[in-house]
């Protein structure tokens, strides 16, 4: 499992001491380091939604894809192939009748169970779509379908276990720097979920007053076996710019593991360094606290 291998940071100085910039500090957590050969693709058990294939759906529909995606969109880990062991499950069961000349009338019952295979939600959505849309079924052509339906399935999650925080704080997520395939949205895309079903505010606005900015940057290196080395660090930036502290991730992944959809592994990812993250953020006051 890909957890933080250090965390860098600078300590509040003693009064009168002036710290300039980002000095090197030891790394208590080196030891912890993983293993080269340590599976990074091992999901975490965080929470996420596995879209299943839709029964009654056309053979090679991507309904499922459409769903995923738009799941996505709205800050909901989601995949077709990745799960864990707290994955919810969304199911559909399509059906259809002609309503007209070129038209076609499509009736889904969704269903959303939890690990356990326990219902938690169902919907379900009547609409009238073209009929070669259907039958086609690509995901881009039955992206409008799904993005309706999104909203519904989203709102039956249950709230994700609170993290430690600073109530009054915003945090803003740079893109992410260095990464491949679509790990430049879909890491910070993580992160920002796990923040704000835990109530701590992300600001899409890089100047909001008084905003921490966490920057995620990836860095990739040949390791040899068929394996590339893969660095992220998250750095954390006071308000002012100045660089508060640093959580680092290390491990080895099979070649081309990240060159296209990071799916659950940017979840993986940022589930394992929210925790210190947050720590870092803790530490760096409010311009202007409120005083209950």
């Amino acid at each position: 499992m890909f957890r933080p291998a250090r965390i860098l940071g600078l300590a509040a100085a003693p009064i009168g001491l002036a710290l300039a910039g980002c000095q090197p500090l030891p790394h208590p957590f080196a030891d912890s380091q993983l293993p080269p050969d340590a599976p990074i693709l091992q999901v975490a058990d965080t929470v996420g939604i596995l879209v299943e294939p839709v029964a009654h759906a056309p053979a090679d529909s991507q309904l499922a894809d459409a769903m995923a995606k738009a799941l996505q969109d709205r800050e909901i880990p989601a995949d077709t192939r990745a799960a864990n062991r707290q994955s919810f499950r969304l199911t559909g069961d399509a059906s259809q009748s002609r309503v007209a000349a070129g038209a076609a009338m499509v009736e889904i019952q969704w269903t959303l169970a939890n690990a356990k295979g326990q219902p938690v939600g169902s919907d379900v959505q009547r609409t009238t779509i073209a009929a070669t849309d259907w039958t086609q079924g690509t995901a881009e052509m039955l992206a409008p379908l799904a993005k309706a339906e999104a909203p519904r399935i989203a709102a039956m999650i249950q709230e994700a276990p609170p993290v430690e925080r600073n109530p009054e704080r915003q945090i803003f997520i740079r893109p992410t720097e260095g990464a491949p395939g679509d790990g430049r949205a879909a890491l910070p895309r993580s992160l920002a979920f796990l923040l704000t079903r835990a109530g701590v505010k992300v600001t899409p606005d890089s100047q909001t007053v008084d905003a921490v900015t966490v920057a995620p940057i990836v860095d990739l290196s040949t390791s040899g076996s068929g394996k590339q080395h893969v660095r992220i660090v998250w750095h954390i930036y006071r308000p002012d710019g100045t660089e508060a502290g640093q959580v680092s991730q290390e491990n080895d992944v099979p070649n081309g593991s990240l060159d296209g959809s990071w799916g659950d592994i940017g979840m993986a990812v940022a589930t394992a360094g929210v925790d210190q993250i947050m720590g870092v953020v803790k530490t760096i006051p409010l311009k202007n606290p409120i005083v209950n």
